[in-house]
């Protein structure tokens, strides 16, 4: 059986690899925590309900009535550009998932209650959605 033995040039390349991976890596993380986050927008039933400021300084708790008649109640918190959900009704959502996710302050992330479908995320500006329904085409 023939051995191969690592030359220089292998080292040379494993090392640049690495380099190119940890530059794209910390270019990704920056730009992530860099991106303005100004507003949260919650949607109910996969539409937009409201939107939120979350400029610094801001704290508050807002009340969001979700359900076919508006009947139960979830309340939001925002505090100094960060937001959570605190927790629902142990019958409506019996994991918590989305209390339990926390506070969430970077673009990359979002809360979720999939029984009673909320999703709140980050948007650049008021009125941000796309408004022709179409977030992405394929070919």
């Amino acid at each position: 059986m023939k051995q191969y033995k690592i030359m220089k040039a292998d080292y040379a390349i494993i090392g640049l690899i690495i380099v190119i991976g940890l530059a794209g890596f910390l270019f990704n993380w920056q730009g992530a925590t860099a991106a303005e986050r100004k507003y949260a927008t919650i949607y109910v039933d996969n539409k937009a309900v409201t939107e939120l400021s979350l400029a610094p300084g801001e704290k508050f708790t807002y009340t969001l009535y979700f359900g076919d008649h508006h009947q139960h109640e979830a309340f939001i918190e925002v505090d100094d550009g960060r937001i959570r959900m605190l927790p629902i009704d142990e019958n409506l959502c019996p994991r918590a998932v989305c209390s339990h996710t926390g506070w969430i302050e970077h673009s990359y992330e979002s809360i979720v209650c999939l029984p009673n479908q909320i999703m709140i995320v980050f948007s650049n500006s008021v009125g941000s959605e796309n408004k022709d329904g179409i977030d992405s085409i394929t070919y």
